[in-house]
């Protein structure tokens, strides 16, 4: 019963395993959160409904990738976002454009801005740390692809 009570007050431990009925895939909980991400008004809504989805369904690196590679779709598609997104997606492409425009990884670079306004954690669980990308992640891995690509011209 303590437990119980612990748990509502402070969420499920993230060292708990879930039971098999809860289990979801990487890839179902990062499409959930992606679609919450573009039909969110509000970033404050956003983050009340992405804190409660984690908490039930934990978070890994591979949700993180499914969620940027989702993002990254949904920019490339032109899909239909609410107020929230399209705000962050404004926001980013403003921050990004001149640079973007003369670099082959604009889409990816717009999705990684939208995550660092409506889920700033996200980045570092993709590996892009305080002093640079992290060792073996996807942020060190998308640098050595686009290395000096930023210093072409």
């Amino acid at each position: 019963m303590f437990d119980f009570i612990f748990e509502c007050i402070f969420g499920t431990p993230s060292n708990r395993s879930l039971s098999p009925a809860n289990h979801r895939s990487p890839e179902s909980v990062a499409s959930e959160i992606v679609t919450k991400i573009l039909k969110a008004d509000t970033r404050c809504s956003l983050q009340k409904e992405l804190n409660e989805l984690i908490r039930i369904n934990g978070w890994s690196d591979t949700v993180a990738k499914a969620i940027l590679d989702g993002l990254q779709n949904a920019i490339e598609n032109g899909t239909e976002m609410a107020r929230a997104a399209t705000e962050a997606l404004a926001q980013s492409k403003e921050a990004a454009a001149s640079f973007a425009t003369d670099h082959p990884f604009y889409a990816t670079l717009i999705a990684l801005g939208v995550l660092a306004l409506l889920m700033p954690w996200a980045l570092e669980i993709l590996g892009f740390g305080e002093f640079g990308p992290i060792e073996g992640s996807f942020a060190a891995a998308w640098q050595r692809t686009y290395a000096g690509v930023a210093n072409e011209k």
